[in-house]
């Protein structure tokens, strides 16, 4: 007689396989058992689901469904660069850096306050001519950034609170390093044409109007420019760290364009350009770049941080600065001399990171 085949599950192949997750069914060659109980683990049979994808969470995936995703930093995502952008670009170099704000001085009243021959109407009506300026740029560059502007605030609330937090802690640690550059340079920083036509003029404007310009819409137009455009969008066409460099070799730059002009009609002429007066934007150029990579390119984090140290250094040139002075004076000391010298040099020179005074160039 023919032997039947064998099966190599080991049982009489008159039975079905084996189907260890349904009902009655033999285990390791044992025929079915009449009656027997579900061999589910947990007394219940699997139910059904869409089909697992790998890596998602949920239902035998990892990490578990109880277990929510972790969050990370969004992009901002600045966009793209449009025609908007060479406009205000075009219109910041005229309106701004050639002067084109200072024909106002030509119109009543702003040519009767000048040609008044009294300094405080005079300071006062260079100070008018730029909130104009600055209020017409401020204008231009939140009609083309509003998007990306309130992307980025959206994107703020990951880990706000440290955001927040490293605000002043940025603000202290741009002090401290330009101190210590200065002093590894082994000078201070120098006071410039441009700062001194600055301090003439805050000697005259009240301290909220100073705010408002210095501490508000001036930064900005500056991060609009530097950051969100040479930057954000930039960084679609070329690696976001390069356009980082190429923001912290400019930002200097702008501070300095009557003196960069003077020593390309003249070289041998004297400037207010050195490398130590460079350091404090510098420094604080690579901070705001820093910052504002770190955080997905956020404009409106760029801007705080920028707003929050002109604010300082504008409370620093108003209440600090001249109590300290006063207090010196009253007390007979010339020179505090070491790092509190040097670091109160640099206070002065912080307040000149934002206004480009037509008056001082």
């Amino acid at each position: 007689m023919t032997q039947p085949p064998q099966n190599p599950y080991g049982h009489d192949p008159r039975y079905p396989a084996p189907d260890v997750y349904g009902p009655g069914a033999g285990l390791y060659g044992q025929p079915p058992q009449e009656h027997a109980q579900p061999a589910y683990p947990y007394g219940q049979p699997p139910q059904p689901g869409p089909p697992q994808q790998p890596g998602q969470p949920g239902q035998g995936g990892w990490p578990p469904a109880s277990y929510p995703p972790r969050k990370r930093q969004r992009d901002s995502e600045p966009g793209r660069f449009v025609w908007g952008d060479l406009i205000a670009v075009l219109a910041y170099v005229v309106v701004m850096l050639v002067g084109g704000v200072s024909l106002l001085a030509l119109v009543p009243p702003f040519s009767t306050m000048l040609g008044s021959g009294v300094e405080q109407q005079e300071q006062q009506a260079l100070f008018l001519i730029n909130v104009i300026g600055y209020g017409v740029m401020v204008v231009i560059a939140l009609a083309l950034s509003a998007k990306a502007l309130w992307r980025s605030v959206r994107a703020f609330g990951h880990l706000w609170w440290l955001k927040l937090l490293l605000v002043p802690v940025a603000w202290v640690g741009t002090l401290i390093l330009t101190a210590l550059v200065v002093l590894s340079l082994g000078g201070e920083p120098e006071t410039s044409e441009n700062q001194l036509a600055i301090e003439s003029m805050l000697a005259f404007v009240p301290f909220l109007a100073a705010v408002l310009v210095m501490g508000l819409l001036g930064p900005y137009v500056e991060e609009y420019f530097f950051r969100h455009l040479l930057i954000g969008k930039l960084s679609r066409y070329i690696n976001i760290w390069i356009c980082g460099v190429i923001s912290v070799i400019t930002f200097p730059l702008l501070h300095f364009i009557p003196a960069l002009v003077l020593m390309l009609a003249d070289p041998s002429a004297p400037t207010d350009l050195t490398v130590i007066s460079v350091v404090p934007y510098v420094v604080m150029g690579s901070v705001f770049t820093l910052a504002y990579i770190l955080t997905g390119r956020s404009l409106i984090y760029a801007w705080l941080l920028h707003a929050f140290n002109n604010v300082m250094a504008l409370v620093m040139a108003y209440f600090v600065q001249p109590q300290l002075e006063q207090f010196l004076e009253d007390s007979g000391i010339d020179d505090v001399g070491g790092l509190v010298a040097h670091t109160g040099a640099v206070l002065r020179v912080l307040t000149e990171t934002t206004l480009a005074l037509t008056g001082g160039k």
